[in-house]
């Protein structure tokens, strides 16, 4: 009795499993070996230092633009088509440890055996100093049928043949120094000279002004403009200035006061390196005046001896007559 009941158990089991591996896919029963695929998000920053500002990288929705051996009926316009999801990076996070994020594309469920290929790309988000990736990206998904089931076999991202699955993005931000120099025999190095600077954001991208790092002492006139002072020898240093802003640094006119500029270097142009300069030189001169000049020195001093060599004679003269 006990081997007729394990027999008899053994073929149910036998039954029961030859069913399942003939167990037909259906759009009721759907199998997928891979719901999603993840990528890898790099942020990170051209010079150190700086601090990025908050920034969500997004991407276009994908578009089916190849369907190969695919089932019958299936086409690039009702092929399933993956979602993918966005980036979000607090400010500062370029270049932190928390620079490395993942890219989530859902893939959909597919009822058909086929090679299907995607291309989407990333959103320009027109931030000033971040860089976007410019070229499409080409998502490719193969799904093949294996035991009766339909399920995912490959996935990769492609660029011009080459396969990656990092993403790259650089946030780029330099320092604008302002240096003065005071020369002249009159020249004050303890006088303070009044500057303002004006910045600009790129042409068709977003900036927020409130990240610029601004020196001991500068003050915000309106939006993008600052005031400061300098004096001979110091330096003001305008610092998280995103590649491609324009400046323009202006000196109070000192020319009633007896200053000149003798020297104005890099005050209009932009930044586009870690650090760029902008120089200004003052110069005050006179004739410094004495009381007696070089020239008449020797009639002074002749004159002296004469008006000596007089008194002397009187003297002498006194003396005798007493």
């Amino acid at each position: 009795m006990k081997k007729f009941v394990a027999i008899l158990l053994t073929l149910m089991l036998v039954l029961g499993m030859t069913a399942a591996v003939a167990e037909p896919v259906t759009t009721d029963n759907p199998y997928t070996d891979m719901p999603t695929i993840t990528l890898t998000k790099t942020y990170n920053l051209t010079n150190a230092g700086t601090i990025s500002p908050a920034e969500t990288f997004a991407f276009s929705a994908l578009t089916c633009t190849d369907v190969a051996d695919a089932g019958v009926g299936v086409t690039t316009a009702n092929a399933p088509v993956p979602t993918i999801g966005n980036v979000t990076y607090a400010q500062g996070e370029a270049g932190s440890a928390n620079m490395t994020k993942t890219i989530t594309i859902t893939l959909p469920t597919y009822t058909a055996v086929g090679k299907y290929t995607y291309t989407f790309s990333e959103v320009d988000g027109k931030t000033a100093g971040v860089t976007y990736r410019p070229d499409a990206i080409k998502l490719v998904v193969t799904v093949i049928e294996q035991n009766g089931k339909v399920r995912v076999a490959a996935v990769h991202t492609e660029k011009e043949g080459e396969k990656s699955g990092n993403f790259e993005n650089t946030y780029s931000a330099g320092t604008l120094k302002v240096t003065k120099t005071v020369t002249g025999n009159l020249g004050d190095k303890d006088k303070e000279f009044d500057f303002t600077v004006t910045f600009t954001k790129p042409e068709g991208k977003n900036w927020d002004m409130d990240g610029i790092v601004l020196p001991i002492g500068a003050t915000k006139v309106s939006d993008g403009k600052y005031s400061f002072k300098l004096k001979h020898g110091a330096t003001a240093e305008f610092k998280n200035l995103p590649y491609g802003v324009s400046y323009v640094v202006e000196e109070a006119d000192y020319s009633s006061e007896g200053y000149t500029i003798t020297e104005k270097a890099g005050d209009n142009s932009s930044i586009n390196a870690p650090e760029t300069t902008a120089a200004f030189t003052n110069s005050k001169t006179g004739t410094i005046d004495t009381g007696v000049t070089t020239e008449s020195l020797p009639y002074v001093v002749l004159m002296g001896f004469v008006v000596l060599a007089g008194a002397a004679l009187l003297l002498k003269r006194k003396a005798h007559n007493n």
